[in-house]
C-alpha cells in the first residue's frame, strides 16, 4: 500500500474500533500526538487505544480532504463519535508519516470540544 491507502486504512480501522487493525497500521517505534498527550511506541500506542476504544460506542472518519507529498498524508477530517455516551463531531487536521506501508508518526490538531 502508498501512504495514502495506509492512512485511508488507519482511519478505516478506527470505523471499525478493532485495536489489533488499529495498532498494526503502526511502527514498532511508532509516535501517535494529540492535545491529549503524545505516545510513543507500540506499548504506549495499544494502551491509548484501548482506553479510546472502550468509551466509544460509534466511530466514523470522514475525510473532507486529504493530499499526499511522497511519505506524508495529510488529511482534514471530521471524526463522529459516540464517546462515553455523548455524540461528537470534531474537525481537525491530521499529519501522518509512512515508511514500509507503517504509520511512523500521527499527529493531529483540533481545539478541544466544549
Amino acid at each position: 500500500m502508498d501512504p495514502e491507502q495506509v492512512v485511508l486504512a488507519e482511519l478505516k480501522a478506527w470505523e471499525r474500533r478493532d485495536v489489533d487493525e488499529i495498532v498494526g497500521y503502526f511502527s514498532a517505534d511508532a509516535t501517535w500526538s494529540d492535545p491529549n498527550g503524545t505516545f510513543r511506541g507500540s506499548d504506549e500506542i495499544r494502551k491509548a487505544v484501548e482506553g479510546y476504544v472502550a468509551r466509544m460506542e460509534h466511530a466514523e472518519m470522514e475525510v473532507v480532504n486529504i493530499a499526499a507529498a511522497g511519505n506524508v498524508v495529510l488529511t482534514e477530517r471530521v471524526d463522529r463519535f459516540v464517546y462515553d455516551g455523548r455524540n461528537i463531531a470534531q474537525p481537525l487536521m491530521g499529519a501522518f508519516e509512512v515508511a514500509d506501508g507503517k504509520i511512523t508518526a500521527w499527529r493531529d490538531y483540533y481545539n478541544m470540544p466544549r
